[in-house]
């Protein structure tokens, strides 16, 4: 003898916010892939000028903190717009 089980109810469509957001995650996904993939391509040393310093390091460590420096600065201009987005 089988029952069959109520079936849950369907899941309600997703808003354009949720699309935003999961696209917006998908796109990140996908830089930080590359960005990775273009550090660890470049493997050679290259030498850097800070005004008046001039300091050799390995390229990929160069692009690395250069990466990390702009999700930083991405991360602090979005959370200043979003809190000065009306409520």
């Amino acid at each position: 003898m089988t029952t069959d089980a109520p079936k849950p109810p369907p899941a309600p469509p997703r808003s354009a916010a949720d699309k935003a957001e999961r696209s917006r995650l998908i796109g990140a996904i996908v830089i930080a892939v590359i960005a990775i993939w273009f550090i660890l391509a470049n493997t050679h040393k290259a030498s850097i000028t800070f005004w008046l310093v001039t300091v050799t390091s390995p390229m990929w460590l160069t692009l690395s903190g250069t990466f990390l420096a702009g999700m930083l600065v991405s991360l602090l201009l979005t959370r200043n717009r979003a809190r000065k987005a009306p409520r």
